[in-house]
């Protein structure tokens, strides 16, 4: 059954052109939320690091920003199907 659907491509193989601004917003967050959790994670393991409460409350803002990007890919992806239904 799968081969007869064609294959879909990644939305990093999508040129911004053909991405709406919701979409490059919501991937923009996801990106930069989680570079900030990488960061922070390694904060975290740092033996030397002797303020880890920050990096912990840091690394909650950073889950939070990648999931509110995520929140508005998905909405938009919605919005999108919401839109093809109604004209299809």
């Amino acid at each position: 059954m799968a081969a007869d659907y064609p294959r879909m491509s990644s939305i990093s193989a999508l040129s911004p052109a053909t991405q709406s601004s919701a979409q490059t917003s919501g991937l923009a967050a996801i990106a930069a939320g989680s570079q900030r959790l990488n960061q922070d994670a390694q904060q975290i393991a740092n033996p030397g690091n002797q303020n880890v409460t920050s990096s912990l409350v840091d690394l909650n803002q950073s889950l939070q920003l990648t999931q509110a990007g995520a929140d508005v890919v998905s909405a938009s992806n919605k919005m999108l199907g919401t839109l093809l239904d109604v004209f299809a």
